[in-house]
């Protein structure tokens, strides 16, 4: 059985490291769920939030014409207590 890392497309890596965000698509977060590809995402070194951005009525966990972004967080984000290097 594939671990769930090995379920998360490359591109999605990529565009997290080079960009700090991807836009993932429904299919993805739906097929791993939220809290697992979040999971999975931090215990691979991309401490993720995740939003949901949709227009419609459609009141899912998944709307189907939602936009599924990631956003790395910042390492102030991940610890508040650590102190900005200026």
């Amino acid at each position: 059985m594939p671990s769930t890392a090995s379920k998360i497309p490359e591109w999605i890596l990529s565009c997290l490291d080079q960009y700090a965000n991807c836009a993932c698509g429904r299919n993805i977060v739906k097929k791993l769920g939220k809290d697992k590809l979040l999971e999975t995402l931090k215990e691979m070194g991309y401490p993720c939030d995740l939003e949901i951005l949709s227009d419609t009525k459609d009141k899912t966990q998944y709307p189907k014409d939602g936009t599924y972004i990631l956003t790395l967080k910042t390492q102030k984000e991940i610890d508040p207590k650590e102190k900005e290097i200026a």
